[in-house]
Order: structure tokens, then sequence, then C-alpha cells
């Protein structure tokens, strides 16, 4: 396997640089001085953007104490769940700047993979197309939540088929793994995650390790 790529979700917020406004004669005008107060006030950030924006950084160390309380919030935070899943499998051992995949045996050995999955499945579940594209990708490098081609072609069709992600023309970023999956498995099986998808509809319920963080974690920096 080549390097894995975790998807890029958002747009990096740069900071807005101080600047002094200074006056030719050394002492500033009544409306220099507020030009300048206005420009030394640091911006406003909305705090729920922080674990996003440590996650972009490279620092999902932090990231995740950050985003853990925003996805814990359940339904309607299906990006923070998927930014968290995202963070977790990647402290696991899921680094893009390894040059091939941990296998399925020795990634399955770390808490942190477990409680990410949990993360993405959830978001999943509620029909984050987001989520729904790294299962796929999961699955299609043989380190998917289960090992069922069922289960795996059952979240391609939902991808394919997301009503979110067909509105808003997000093109099938998923693709080459769900090519994998296709040409890895029989007919039948395809055709029965086909049927598995049309009967399927979306959950909300986190699953037990999702709520609380798992204790005694490896961070793999």
């Amino acid at each position: 396997m080549g390097k894995y790529a975790l998807p890029v979700i958002f747009a990096l917020l740069l900071p807005v640089q101080d600047v002094m406004a200074q006056t030719g004669r050394g002492r500033a005008s009544a409306s220099d001085e507020l030009r300048a107060r206005a420009q030394q006030r640091k911006p406003i950030r909305n705090p729920y953007w922080d674990g996003f924006i440590l996650k972009l950084e490279g620092n999902c160390a932090d990231a995740q104490d950050k985003l853990r309380p925003i996805a814990r919030q359940g339904f309607g935070y299906e990006e923070a769940q998927t930014a968290l899943g995202e963070c977790l499998i990647y402290l696991a051992g899921l680094n893009p700047s390894r040059e091939t995949l941990p296998s399925r045996q020795e990634i399955m050995q770390k808490p942190q993979f477990h409680e990410g999955i949990d993360w993405l499945e959830m978001a999943a579940n509620a029909n984050s197309f987001t989520a729904q594209g790294i299962l796929i990708a999961l699955y299609a490098a043989n380190l998917g939540p289960t090992e069922d081609p069922v289960e795996a072609a059952k979240w391609a069709h939902l991808y394919l088929s997301n009503p979110v992600r067909l509105n808003l023309g997000v093109p099938v970023l998923a693709q080459v793994s769900i090519d994998t999956l296709r040409d890895g498995m029989d007919k039948q099986n395809w055709l029965a995650g086909k049927e598995k998808a049309r009967l399927w509809v979306p959950a909300f319920t986190p699953p037990q390790s999702a709520r609380k963080p798992v204790s005694g974690q490896n961070t793999v920096r």
C-alpha cells in the first residue's frame, strides 16, 4: 500500500496581524488612537473551531481534547465527530507520513483506533457522507470496523446515493476506494450491500465506547 492521506475538511483560519498606527509628530490624534486600539484588538474566534484548527495544523494530540466535548453533543455535530475520529485513527498509527499502512493486526491493538472508528461510525450512521467516505477507504485498505464485504458494500452504496452530497454537488472523492472494494468482492456481496443500503435508516445514538475517552492511550505524534 502507498501512503494513506486523510481527507481535508476545513480551511485553515489565518490570524490577523496587529498594526500600530502612528502620526508623524509622534503623538496620536484621537482618531488615530481609536484606529490603533481597533487594530490591536485580537480577532474574536469561536472556540468551536479550535479543535479543527489544531487538527489541520497537524496537532491531533491537542485537537482531540477540543473536539471530544463538541462531538459528544450528538446529532448535528457530525463534522466534529468525523474530525475527532480522523485524529484518533491518525494517532493510532494511520499517519500520512508513513510509507506503508499498518497491518490490521497491529492497528486493532490500539485503543485510539477503536474509539476513532466509533466516532466515524456514529457520524456515518447520522448520514455524514464525509465519515462514510473515510469508512469506505478503511474497508478498502482492509482496516474497516469489520471484515464483512457486505457491510463495506453497504457504505459504498450509501455514499454514492447520499442526498446531502448529491445536493451539494460534492464529487465522488471515494471513487478509488469504491472501485477497490467492488473489484475485490463477488457480485453477490456487492448486490447484497446495495440491498442493505436500501433498507438502511439513519441512527443518532452513539456507541458506548464513544461516550467517554479511552483510558491508557498511547499517543503517536
